[in-house]
């Protein structure tokens, strides 16, 4: 066999793996998208509400949905810079998430957060090709006024349960009255039944 027989066999040969390799490929890709694509969708339609489950457990799949990929041959973690934007925005806001004490002001740390969490969307966004800017991730949302007042309702019930239990307040009590004192019909009910006050006889004896 001469030189042009053997590249057409190995054509043949190689042609359909090669095929199926790069259509794997191809899926692989895309369902790596649609994973990113609905986890930015979740923390869009949540960034109103960060106390709700879904927006949580979707910051929490970050780190693996942008993890990158691992070269086999030298078994090294290979990131874009886009994906490292997202786990690095994302590691300064789970970092910040964690240092509310360390902040005289409450605002202040809300403040913060929301700084944080919108450079979060708006690395994702690059990330995924989505032209938003900062500006509109950050005030383009809906949230009814019942919805924050809910939210900080059960946060202040949670937070007071907590140090109640932890013993660091104690639960105020009130006692208003006691059964049975100052109240005649108590008194009257505490005589057993068929009982009979004594009275004193003016009936005379026979002599």
């Amino acid at each position: 066999m001469d030189t042009k027989d053997w590249i057409m066999t190995i054509s043949v040969i190689m042609g359909p793996i090669l095929a199926v390799q790069a259509q794997k490929f191809l899926e692989n890709f895309s369902e790596k998208r649609e994973r990113r694509v609905r986890l930015f969708k979740t923390l869009m339609s949540t960034r109103a509400e960060r106390l709700n489950r879904d927006h949580v457990q979707a910051l929490n799949m970050i780190d693996i949905e942008f993890y990158g990929r691992m070269i086999p041959l030298i078994r090294t973690r290979y990131q874009t810079q886009k994906e490292q934007a997202v786990t690095h925005c994302w590691k300064n806001y789970n970092n910040h998430l964690g240092q509310r004490n360390t902040y005289e002001s409450g605002e202040a740390w809300l403040k913060k957060c929301d700084d944080l969490f919108t450079d979060l969307l708006y690395a994702m966004a690059q990330s995924l090709n989505y032209d938003y800017d900062k500006v509109q991730l950050q005030r383009d949302c809906y949230r009814p006024e019942a919805h924050g007042t809910i939210e900080n309702i059960q946060l202040n019930l949670l937070t007071g349960l907590e140090s109640i239990v932890k013993g660091d307040r104690s639960l105020p009590m009130a006692v208003t009255s006691f059964p049975g004192v100052n109240n005649p019909d108590s008194e009257s009910s505490l005589e057993t039944p068929g009982s009979e006050s004594k009275q004193p006889s003016n009936i005379a004896k026979p002599d």
